[in-house]
């Protein structure tokens, strides 16, 4: 997970003056808060996580929680 964090810190933020460590939360698909700072994934666009799409039957589903709770599970599979 620390590795993880890592890499995803240095290809979101490569101007960073500083390490920033600790446990992440997930805002929305593309963006997460360690510490109160938040880090937006370069070359990430991923809906916001109150965002709802349509569906190709033309329902209505939530697809920013759907892209927060993807991000949550790439993370949890690297840390393991």
């Amino acid at each position: 997970m620390k590795l993880f964090l890592a890499a995803l810190l240095l290809l979101t933020a490569p101007a960073l003056a500083g390490d920033i460590v600790g446990r992440a939360s997930i805002i929305d698909g593309d963006t997460i808060s360690i510490h109160g700072a938040r880090i937006r994934l370069d070359g990430v666009d991923a809906p916001e996580s109150w965002q709802t799409c349509h569906d190709a039957a033309g329902k209505l589903y939530r697809c920013g929680t759907r892209a927060a709770e993807a991000l949550a599970q790439l993370m949890l599979a690297e840390s393991k």
